[in-house]
């Protein structure tokens, strides 16, 4: 693998930060909500940001990343539940619906980054990596529009 200019550490070091931001929202949302399919699924969301963190770390570290399977590749439907809704800012009285749109929203401006950066990496390791991260994301933002959906259509 080529060695890292500064500009591609400092994206990666970047896109860390989110994935710890992101595992700090659906952790703590996880530990404030009361049912147990919500709590469940933010778990698991929280666990994989855990998992793109280590990765990105790893190709930090020069670390190599593998091809990708072709299960990485198939391509997520974007429900775009939380594409038109209002995101505010969240504070201690947030309920899970405004979480579940911030949680969209930052899944969708994640897939996007990682889809760009996939673009303009300069080897084929960090090009695997950031495809494999926006499929991720993209994942990630399908299961918070289902979870938003079954919130606030069918469990009210």
């Amino acid at each position: 693998m080529p060695a890292m200019d500064d500009q591609m550490k400092q994206i990666l070091q970047t896109a860390v930060q989110r994935e710890v931001d992101a595992y700090n929202l659906y952790h703590s949302t996880a530990q404030k909500v009361e049912r147990p399919e919500a709590r469940s699924i933010l778990e698991e969301l929280a666990a994989q940001e855990v998992g793109h963190r280590e990765r990105l770390e790893g190709l930090l570290k020069g670390e190599r990343f593998p091809a990708l399977s072709k299960s990485q590749q198939e391509k997520v439907v974007d429900l775009k539940i939380t594409d038109y809704l209002v995101e505010v800012p969240l504070d201690a009285d947030s309920d899970l619906q405004e979480v579940l749109i911030v949680a969209g929203k930052r899944e969708k401006a994640s897939r996007d980054l990682y889809t760009a950066l996939g673009k303009v990496a300069d080897d084929e390791d960090t090009k695997n990596l950031f495809r494999f991260l926006a499929n991720q994301e993209a994942q990630h933002k399908k299961r918070v529009e289902t979870l938003y959906e079954k919130v606030v259509y069918q469990w009210n």
